[in-house]
C-alpha cells in the first residue's frame, strides 16, 4: 500500500519525532511511504541531531519556494494543494502527522494540541493588536482557521496525552485516542548508569519563547552553587532573538551558574545528562513533554511545572512518586535543593523510573499506531 505522511517540516522536536516514527513503522510493514512537507528536508542535520533515522521512499514537497513573511497562512496553501498531490502520487492512505497545524483532511490525524484554540488567549490577542496590520492579519487568519478546524471532525482523531484530549473535546466536541509520542528510552538509558553525577540541573528544548527559560534562570539566582545547563536546538529568527535575550540576561544578572548551549549532537547530550543530577522542565502547560521522559531514562530527576502533559501524563498527577512539581520558582529551588541534599529521596524515584518510562518507548508507540491503522483499514 502508499501511504503519504504528512509533517510541515523535520526540524528537531516532539513532532517531527512522531512523524519519522510513524514512517518507520510503515516500512517495517513493507508499505510504501511518501514523505509530504512544505519544505524540503535537510536529512544531514536531522541525524546529526536524532541520530540515524529510516527515510521515506520519496519526499513530496508542497512549497518550491520557501517566500518568507505570512508564514501562519503556508499550512492553508499546503492544505489547497495537498488534494491534487493525493491524485498524482496515487495515495491509497493519507496520515497527518502534524494535525494541529497543517489543516489537511486525512485519514488519520495526530494531533499535538488544538493550537486554534489558543488565539482565545488575552496575551495572544494582545501581541497581535499593536498596530492595524497585525490586527487585519490575525483576525483573517482566526476566521480562516476556524473554518479548517472542522476537519478534525472526520477521520480517525488521535492526540499525544489526555491533557491534549480534553482540550479537543472541549474545542472539537470529539473523542479521540491517545497514543504517547514515542520516545528513545534505549538510546538516552545508556546514561543512567553514570558514575559522573555532579550537582548539575539541565533544562532541554528549542530556544523559543513558550519554553520559558527565564525561569531556570530564575531558579539559578536562586541556587548560585549549583550548575545549570539549558540545551536549545534553534528555528529561524525568533529562536535567535530568544537565545540573544537570555544572553543578555546572564550577563545583567552575572550568572555564572548557567550555560546557554546550541544544540547538541546526540553523543555530546548524553554525556550532559550522565553529568546531572535533576531535570528542570520549564515550560507550563506542556502538551506532553518527550524531553522529560528522556532525561527520565536517562537517570535524571524530573521537576517539571505543575499543569499539562508533563504533570498529569508522565507524572501521572503524582507529587515525589515519578518527579515533582512547582508552580513558582521558589517552590522549583526548594525542591532542587531538597534532592541535592536528600541524595536517597533522588535514588528511590530514579530506580523506579528505569522500568516505568519503558511504557513511553518508540516500540510501544509503533505497536500501537500500527494496531490504529490495521483497525482503520
Amino acid at each position: 500500500m502508499k501511504i503519504g505522511v504528512i509533517s510541515g517540516s523535520l526540524e528537531a522536536g516532539g513532532a517531527q519525532r512522531v512523524c519519522l516514527k510513524i514512517i518507520e513503522a510503515l516500512k517495517e510493514a513493507n508499505h510504501e511511504v511518501a514523505l509530504i512537507t512544505l519544505t524540503k528536508t535537510d536529512w544531514l542535520t536531522v541525524e546529526k541531531m536524532l541520530g540515524k533515522v529510516i527515510k521515506p521512499d520519496q519526499e513530496i514537497v508542497l512549497l518550491k519556494r520557501n517566500f518568507s513573511g505570512f508564514n501562519a497562512y503556508k499550512p492553508l496553501l499546503a492544505a489547497a494543494l495537498t488534494p491534487r498531490i493525493r491524485r498524482k502520487y496515487k495515495l491509497d492512505l493519507l496520515i497527518n502527522s502534524q494535525a494541529d497545524t497543517l489543516p489537511i483532511k486525512s485519514d488519520i490525524l495526530y494531533v499535538h494540541y488544538p493550537t486554534f484554540s489558543e488565539f482565545e488567549r488575552v496575551d495572544i490577542n494582545f501581541k497581535y493588536s499593536r498596530s492595524v496590520f497585525w490586527r487585519v492579519y490575525i483576525s483573517l487568519f482566526k476566521v480562516v482557521h476556524r473554518f479548517f478546524a472542522s476537519y478534525l471532525k472526520t477521520g480517525v482523531l488521535v492526540t499525544n496525552s489526555n491533557y491534549s484530549k480534553k482540550a479537543l473535546k472541549k474545542y472539537v466536541d470529539r473523542n479521540c485516542l491517545v497514543i504517547y509520542p514515542p520516545v528513545e528510552v534505549k538510546e538516552f538509558a545508556t546514561a543512567f548508569l553514570s558514575d559522573k553525577r555532579q550537582d548539575k540541573v539541565v533544562s532541554c528544548g528549542r530556544y523559543s519563547p513558550e519554553k520559558n527559560y527565564e525561569n531556570v534562570l530564575e531558579v539559578a539566582k536562586r541556587l548560585k552553587k549549583v550548575d545549570f545547563a539549558v540545551v536549545g536546538s534553534f528555528s529561524g529568527e525568533k529562536s535567535t532573538n530568544y537565545y540573544q535575550k537570555l544572553c543578555l540576561t546572564l550577563s545583567e544578572e552575572k550568572l555564572t551558574n548557567v550555560e546557554l548551549l546550541k544544540a547538541l549532537e546526540f553523543n555530546n547530550l548524553l554525556a550532559l545528562y550522565g553529568k546531572s543530577k535533576i531535570y528542570l522542565h520549564s515550560m507550563k502547560d506542556e502538551h506532553f513533554g518527550i524531553v522529560v521522559l528522556e532525561a527520565m531514562a536517562a537517570g535524571l530527576v524530573p521537576v517539571v511545572y505543575q499543569g499539562g502533559g508533563p504533570w498529569e501524563d508522565i507524572l501521572k498527577a503524582k507529587q515525589g512518586y515519578y518527579g515533582f512539581s512547582y508552580r513558582t520558582a521558589e517552590e522549583a529551588g526548594n525542591i532542587i535543593k531538597m534532592l541535592l541534599a536528600a541524595e536517597n529521596v533522588g535514588k528511590e524515584i530514579v530506580e523506579r523510573n528505569r522500568g516505568y518510562t519503558l511504557e513511553f518507548s518508540d516500540e510501544v508507540f509503533k505497536e500501537r499506531f500500527m494496531k490504529l491503522l490495521n483497525k482503520a483499514l
